[in-house]
């Protein structure tokens, strides 16, 4: 549901909103997807929204998924119980009752990903900057013993 956007400026210059901080609000144009990954925005479908705020709940879905196993909720809407629970920073918590268990900073992350209104998300860089991705020594990576299959 996100693309560039490029704009005319006041100057009469064309630019794309991802060169700068500069961001354009997208109207809505109905919706498209598998209902657990869109975000709350876009599933209301009233006001504009931001594009990157779109796509930074998508990635958290993405992740939630990789960590846990499941997605975490069937959509976004406080209709859902387990929405709720994770819009309200109740996010480890819930992971406690489904016995599954990820470390404090990636809970973190994702709790800040899936924040309800997109102004409160992390943006693309602070995710990029948060503890759990730039953790270098948290995963290191294992020797090879035969890589001929890179080859």
């Amino acid at each position: 549901m996100c693309l560039r956007v490029p704009f005319v400026a006041d100057d009469g210059s064309v630019a794309d909103v991802s060169s700068g901080s500069l961001r354009r609000l997208m109207h809505p144009q109905g919706q498209c997807g598998k209902p657990n990954y869109i975000a709350p925005e876009v599933l209301q479908s009233t006001e504009s929204f931001d594009g990157f705020g779109v796509d930074v709940w998508a990635a958290g879905i993405i992740l939630f998924i990789m960590l846990v196993g499941l997605p975490p909720f069937e959509w976004a809407h406080d209709e859902d119980p387990r929405f709720k629970m994770i819009t309200r920073g109740n996010l480890k918590a819930m992971l406690g009752q489904w016995n599954r268990s990820v470390s404090d900073d990636a809970a973190d992350l994702l709790q800040n990903m899936l924040r309800k209104h997109p102004r409160d998300r992390l943006s693309l860089m602070e995710v990029m900057d948060h503890r759990w991705v730039a953790n270098e020594n948290a995963y290191p990576p294992r020797a090879v013993a035969n890589q001929d299959w890179r080859n």
